[in-house]
């Protein structure tokens, strides 16, 4: 808000945040809004692609890949909502304040709202359990578009990795941009994509993915395909050179400089290092710990976390026109994958 306007917005805001009113109509209007959005969840294939992949990693079942159904928001009441809202104002509240204003005096604002509230409880200990992808192919039938698009996965790491440092380095050679190795040999020398990429993501709290992605043209499915698991392959096998260690460690430490350059976005660094319990140096110590990275390290993280062997290959795409069929790629029989929406009107 307008500094003028801070105290009768900070009001506002923490009236909203402790007496939310829910209304009937305005349930029943986001569920409207809801299932709108679950009917059309088919539309693209991309989404359909990152979705149904996740599976994949992490199973159907999984908080992470877990998606509501005209059933499950149809049953959302008020009393749901209420519930919701007083589970989360007895957990753990972090809160932000940047702009133009006196510290001394913003600070007894906000412990004058907020230290009459309860202890946080502790959140429970979670114990995640991920199945480790089955290397097959899975099909999705689109029959409504002329490109495939290809999902590569497999499991990633959490940041609490310590090799985190060296996998980001690693990441940024083998999908990361115009100078990677995916782009280099599946688009600029192959010709088989127009757009590919990927590498190791690592969550705060729980393991990434293992992603890589081609788009390309239906009967050039295969090829592409072949071509991204060889790059993929290859990386293991084909030392990392000094020259490509040089070039992304420049392009991550240089990247820096935009992802941090305002106030709002260092605070919301900070929020999220408070939220999952991460020192709160954490940023300034992985900087210098990719500064660190040596030739040696990636070529290791590369041999351990890059595994051809345990991936599973999901493409979404035109069967009639994809030709050689998907049976070419020699990973087994393929999976077929029924995304029909329960509840849904026909298409």
């Amino acid at each position: 808000s307008l500094k003028g306007d801070s105290d009768q917005v900070y009001a506002l805001a923490m009236d909203l945040l402790f007496h939310p009113s829910f209304k009937p109509e305005k349930l029943a209007l986001a569920q409207q809004q809801e299932a709108t959005g679950i009917v059309r969840r088919n539309d693209d294939e991309g989404q359909i692609a990152e979705r149904e992949s996740s599976k994949l990693i992490y199973g159907p079942d999984s908080p992470y890949t877990r998606q509501p159904e005209l059933a499950t928001i149809g049953a959302i009441t008020l009393k749901d909502l209420q519930a919701w809202h007083d589970r989360t104002i007895s957990g753990k509240l972090i809160v932000g304040v940047s702009g133009d204003f006196d510290p001394a005096a913003m600070e007894a604002k906000l412990r004058a709202t907020f230290e009459g509230l309860p202890p946080a409880k502790p959140t429970p200990a979670r114990h995640d359990v991920f199945p480790t992808p089955a290397h097959t192919v899975s099909f999705i039938n689109k029959t409504d578009v002329n490109q495939s698009n290809i999902q590569i996965v497999g499991e990633g790491i959490d940041r609490h990795n310590p090799d985190v440092p060296a996998v980001a380095v690693m990441n940024e050679i083998l999908g990361g941009g115009f100078a990677s190795r995916l782009f280099q040999e599946v688009r600029t020398r192959l010709g088989l994509a127009y757009e590919v990429g990927g590498g190791i993501s690592f969550a705060w709290d729980h393991p990434g993915e293992f992603r890589v992605v081609a788009l390309t043209k239906s009967p050039s499915t295969v090829e592409a395909t072949k071509a991204a698991m060889d790059v993929i392959d290859g990386l293991s096998k084909q030392p990392i050179t000094e020259e490509e260690l040089g070039r992304a460690k420049d392009n991550i430490l240089n990247s820096f400089l935009f992802r941090y350059d305002t106030r709002e976005k260092v605070l919301q660094a900070r929020e999220e290092l408070e939220f999952y319990g991460y020192p709160a140096d954490y940023l300034e110590t992985y900087h210098k710990a990719l500064e660190d990275v040596t030739l040696a390290d990636v070529n290791r993280v590369a041999k351990k976390y890059v595994q051809p062997d345990k991936v599973a290959v999901l493409v979404v795409g035109n069967e009639s026109e994809i030709k050689p069929g998907l049976d070419d790629l020699k990973l087994g029989p393929i999976h077929p994958i029924d995304i029909t929406i329960p509840g849904a009107p026909a298409q």
